[in-house]
């Protein structure tokens, strides 16, 4: 990894004024920066896209369900809208659930009213034709097909007859090029995408002003990214003084995620959440984060807390090691499983399971096809159900990771160039975390781990407790 790429990013950003670039009023770096960023790590890296390549050779056929998109356009009056993320896991009741909302919307739905807004999946990742994984735990929700279909229709008119695109083409082209020359990289391809976002902004702002004025919400509680939806909805919350409540997703670390990493933490951004629901003080690094520390709430993860009491019994057949793999990062992480299993090749005992990121299924990596490894390849069980019944886990940076040292699991970090870094922050090596260069260094230890060793570890998780997380989410809403 370049040294100090975020330090520079920061730099060269507030030298050029960038976030003072205007679009029809949308200050259009602040959805650009993160692609751009994820780009250009991504290069200096050498790392995997996040989402697996898009297969030209066959059309591309898109179904979605009509009635929870016709929702949108009929829905109003509700206290909470919830903005999720697309990448439903399947449960045992056969429903997908959404692991970051679904728990919060059942507490607060006894004694409020919540919808949640959805993005199509092919919208996320160009790669797939799924609308929504179903059927869904999730009630009273509005599918955001329809939007994208207005969407691309009305760009369609926008570039061919509306003076203004020339505007914005002739902005991006000058900002691709100052980018390009400073970072020595090339952005072609990400521009393009960028260029997208902001139309989508651009185009679909009157819809969701309307929207939001018909269900007059008290508050916006999101799984927030820089997706289009998000920002859009975020702006028109911050002109009507909603106040847009993060609901923690990930690690955040010292340089990452990007999104909500700023360094000029004085300045007022459109997008940015104004509070958020974090895992744990731990697991929130609150550097250069443009929201006020009295504004960052520690209440554990819901759906974590409700896994571990559902698995805790569970006992494997085998003694199981689980490689947590990460989208940018499979090809580096399944070769270092398939290298683990010609080592435990010759003891039964063992088996690896090569669990896929969600947005990594549909990847192809032939060093796993072993007798040995069994590969996770969908969504019909969530990441905790693996590691409840594996004696450790293997992997680089993942959430996964500290979720399955919360599982008790003895966990071995890759030290890889990239990533390990970051999780080195948080996670000091101790009897549970080793960081290992050798993968038979994983082979030598791993014959010590006997499954009665697991024991249950919140150390770095917040102790969940429903009724605090009601009460911050009334104050909330009540102050504002």
């Amino acid at each position: 990894m370049k040294n100090n790429l975020l330090n520079e990013f920061f730099t060269y950003e507030t030298k050029n004024n960038l976030f003072d670039i205007e679009f029809e009023s949308f200050k259009i770096w602040e959805i650009l920066r993160t692609y751009v960023f994820i780009e250009i790590e991504q290069i200096y890296n050498n790392l995997q896209p996040l989402f697996p390549q898009k297969n030209s050779s066959k059309k591309k056929h898109i179904s979605f369900n009509v009635i929870n998109s016709i929702r949108l356009f009929l829905i109003k009056n509700r206290d909470y809208v919830f903005l999720n993320n697309p990448r439903r896991v399947k449960q045992k009741n056969g429903e997908y659930y959404c692991i970051y909302t679904d728990l919060l919307i059942d507490l607060l739905k006894k004694n409020h009213t919540c919808t949640t807004f959805e993005d199509p999946y092919w919208a996320l990742s160009k790669s797939s034709n799924i609308s929504h994984f179903e059927p869904i735990k999730t009630e009273d929700i509005c599918y955001l097909d329809f939007v994208e279909f207005i969407f691309k229709i009305k760009k369609i008119f926008y570039k061919t007859f509306n003076r203004n695109y020339k505007k914005l083409h002739a902005i991006l082209n000058k900002l691709e090029q100052d980018i390009e020359k400073e970072f020595k990289c090339n952005l072609t391809d990400i521009f393009k995408v960028g260029e997208d976002k902001i139309l989508y902004l651009v185009l679909t702002k009157k819809i969701y002003v309307k929207l939001i004025k018909r269900i007059k919400p008290k508050a916006i509680l999101e799984f927030y990214d820089a997706f289009p939806s998000k920002v859009v909805i975020n702006k028109i919350a911050k002109e009507q003084n909603i106040p847009i409540i993060e609901i923690q997703h990930g690690i955040v670390t010292k340089e990452n995620p990007i999104f909500l990493k700023y360094s000029d933490l004085s300045r007022q951004y459109d997008c940015v959440p104004d509070y958020v629901l974090s895992y744990g003080e731990k697991l929130l690094n609150t550097e250069h984060m443009p929201i006020k520390k009295n504004n960052i709430y520690y209440v554990g993860n819901l759906f974590l807390k409700s896994k571990i009491n559902e698995y805790k019994n569970n006992i494997a057949k085998k003694k199981n090691i689980l490689f947590i793999s990460q989208s940018n990062l499979g090809k580096y992480i399944s070769e270092s499983a398939s290298k683990l299993a010609d080592l435990l090749k010759k003891d039964n005992e063992y088996k690896i399971i090569y669990k896929m990121h969600p947005y990594e299924i549909g990847n192809n990596y032939e060093c796993l096809k072993k007798s040995n490894i069994e590969i996770i390849n969908n969504r019909e069980k969530d990441i905790y159900y693996y590691q409840s019944i594996s004696i450790a886990q293997v992997g680089i940076y993942s959430t996964g990771i500290y979720e399955g040292i919360a599982f008790g699991l003895k966990t071995f970090i890759l030290d890889n160039k990239y990533g390990t870094k970051e999780i080195k922050g948080i996670l000091k090596e101790d009897n549970q975390i080793t960081y290992v260069t050798d993968i038979k260094e994983i082979a030598e230890n791993i014959k010590n781990i006997k499954e009665n060793q697991k024991n249950i570890d919140n150390k770095y998780w917040e102790k969940v407790d429903e009724n605090k997380i009601i009460d911050i989410i009334d104050k909330i809403t009540n102050n504002c």
